[in-house]
């Protein structure tokens, strides 16, 4: 091996390791390893003559360059094969594990090849071992062995890759890695999990994907016999729309999954194309659905405590909707008897961040104080104003007999209190005189929220707009 070609090799190596360190090219990064490797056993072979080593270390040196240039050539090759051929141009991406074990292959040919050919090693004893150590080997090594072809099977087979979602001995995670021993799982609690690839081989592994299709986790919800399964079903679906990270278009499934001891249980299946999000999907549908259930009088069974708290219950909801009415300037500074009234009448309702209360279009059933929380007025899929607590809504709404003219959705947790046709109705006429002073007090508010561009009042003075209302609420009392 002649000295110009030493050093030419070497300072070829130098230069494209330097390059690829200037370009950050990805393939470079691949070699810097074999170019560095190259660069050393060149230094080495031009400092061992001046050493005056002796001729078997330059001979060794020889070797060593050699080996070096067969394993870079060998690394080059496998980095075409696969990157440029296979993966990019046929479109057939290799494992990582795959190309570990095709690299080893290759790498111990070439070694062997340039060992035999500069030293004449005949590798073909090694060939011959006895049996019995080969069968001690493997007896030691039968679960690591194990564990290395396994993995390989799973990289084969390519049932799980790299981006998919699976639950696996109770963990769901992304996997993030198939190597060698183990399996690498990212958790929504952003835990890296190690799972060993023989478990996982023999293990019954849930692939949630990566999001190419939609999957749907089933969450159980429990109400009591007093309600048909027909109401139950309408309440769930109602308080399940519009639901975060939901598969749009895609409606909730509700099934009957059980007559228990204490209820009914009922299957909600939620679609959704994000696998990774099941803990908010759980959250948003356990939450929304207990508030439907509770909007709507369906109990949620309680065992063994419903009988001793019920009482107390209904009349801690009358004095919380007292309460929210005395608060309310539309009804604040009504006698203590009509406050009473309409409290009787009405019932505290709660809503989830998100869920809306009254949708554009429905028809005008029931008005709406904000105890707490706020909500936000959306027309045609556009914001158009807020409401806060202590305010009203669907209050125009209810006494034209018009469907509701927006969507009214809460941007927080939020409690308010309903009062319906009926109960106002009622209460109306046990307090005729009622009328015209709530006719006085809308007209009002209405002009206050035109002013800030909320609504349109036609009426250009307060008592013309009273006096529309008033026709209204008699209107309304005549049913």
């Amino acid at each position: 091996m002649t000295e110009a070609w030493i050093l030419t090799s070497g300072g070829v190596a130098f230069a494209v390791l330097v390059l690829g360190r200037v370009l950050h090219s990805r393939v470079m990064r691949q070699l810097s390893v074999m170019l560095s490797l190259v660069v050393v056993a060149v230094v080495v072979q031009v400092v061992v003559p001046m050493l005056d080593a002796g001729p078997r270390w330059v001979d060794a040196t020889n070797v060593a360059l050699l080996l070096v240039l067969g394993l870079l050539l060998a690394r080059a090759v496998l980095i075409i094969l696969f990157d440029f051929l296979l993966e990019r141009h046929a479109g057939h991406p290799i494992p990582r594990l795959a190309r570990d074990i095709a690299g080893a292959l290759v790498y111990l040919v070439v070694a062997a090849a340039v060992l035999r050919t500069t030293l004449g090693a005949d590798f073909t004893p090694w060939l011959a071992t006895p049996a019995l150590v080969l069968l001690v080997l493997g007896l030691a090594m039968q679960e690591m062995f194990g564990t290395v072809f396994a993995g390989l099977a799973l990289s084969w087979e390519r049932r799980l890759i790299a981006g998919d979602w699976i639950e696996f001995d109770g963990v769901v995670g992304k996997i993030e890695e198939i190597g060698w021993r183990s399996l690498m799982l990212r958790t929504t609690l952003g835990e890296c999990v190690l799972a060993p690839n023989s478990s996982v081989a023999r293990a019954r592994v849930k692939v949630l994907g990566h999001g190419d299709e939609a999957v749907a986790f089933a969450l159980r919800v429990q109400a009591g016999y007093g309600a048909s399964p027909y109401e139950v079903r309408a309440v769930l679906r109602a308080a399940l729309v519009d639901l975060p990270f939901g598969e749009a278009g895609r409606e909730p499934e509700i099934l009957v999954a059980e007559l228990a001891d204490n209820g009914i249980v009922y299957e909600c299946r939620v679609w959704t194309r994000q696998p990774g999000r099941g803990a908010e999907i759980r959250d948003a549908v356990l939450e929304r659905a207990r508030m439907g259930l509770t909007r709507a009088g369906i109990e949620i069974p309680f065992p063994q405590r419903t009988v001793l708290i019920r009482r107390a219950a209904v009349d801690d909801a009358s004095g919380h909707c007292r309460r929210a009415l005395a608060a309310t300037p539309l009804f604040a500074g009504l006698g203590d008897d009509v406050l009473d009234d309409l409290a009787a009448a009405s019932r505290p309702l709660e809503f989830a961040p998100g869920e809306a209360v009254v949708h554009e279009g429905d028809a005008s059933l029931a008005l709406y104080v904000v105890a707490a929380g706020n909500l936000e007025v959306e027309r045609g899929g556009q914001s158009v104003g807020r409401v806060g607590a202590g305010e009203v809504f669907g209050e125009m709404a209810l006494l034209t007999g018009r469907r509701r003219a927006a969507t009214v959705r809460s941007q927080s947790a939020v409690q308010a209190i309903e009062i319906d046709a009926g109960a106002l109705r009622a209460v109306l006429v046990g307090h005729p005189e009622l009328a015209e002073e709530l006719a006085e007090r809308v007209a009002v508010r209405q002009h206050e929220m035109a002013s800030v561009g909320e609504v349109e009042v036609e009426d250009e003075t307060p008592r013309g707009l009273a006096a529309y209302l008033r026709e209204r609420f008699q209107w309304f009392l005549a049913g």
